[in-house]
């Protein structure tokens, strides 16, 4: 007769899960950031440059992991804006340079721009070669 038994440590087998769980999310926070730095627009840099990769962290049995563009207009490249009505204030004049001329408006229209999804591109391209599933929204 021939017995095979099978115990398992339910405490170390979360343990070990965890650790590739981490090790998996690691990997794609580091590819994702390298990815993101790639596509994102530059004009002179600081976007670019506000791009950081955050440090995996376990939350429960979740592990998360994020990239992060802390530029004050990051949102705005990324996901695009509306348009807009600059308008001076009081009976005041806006005043900017144009082609190296100087111009005065009371207001100023700026049409809507399309974002640009640099960070989501970049995710959803590593993510999938990773193995994971991507759902932004």
């Amino acid at each position: 007769m021939v017995a095979h038994s099978l115990r398992i440590d339910r405490a170390q087998l979360t343990g070990v899960g965890m650790d590739e769980a981490r090790k998996a999310v690691s990997r794609v926070v580091r590819r994702t950031y390298t990815r993101s730095q790639v596509l994102v627009p530059v004009d002179n840099g600081p976007l670019r440059a506000s791009g950081q990769p955050d440090l995996v962290r376990d939350q429960g049995a979740v592990v998360i992991g994020s990239v992060t563009y802390t530029a004050e207009y990051a949102a705005a490249v990324h996901n695009g804006r509306r348009a807009l009505t600059i308008t001076a204030k009081g009976n005041g004049r806006l005043k900017f340079t144009v082609d190296g001329r100087t111009v005065y408006a009371r207001r100023v229209h700026q049409p809507a721009r399309a974002g640009r999804p640099y960070l989501s591109q970049a995710l959803r391209e590593v993510a999938a070669q990773e193995g994971f599933v991507v759902t932004i929204g």
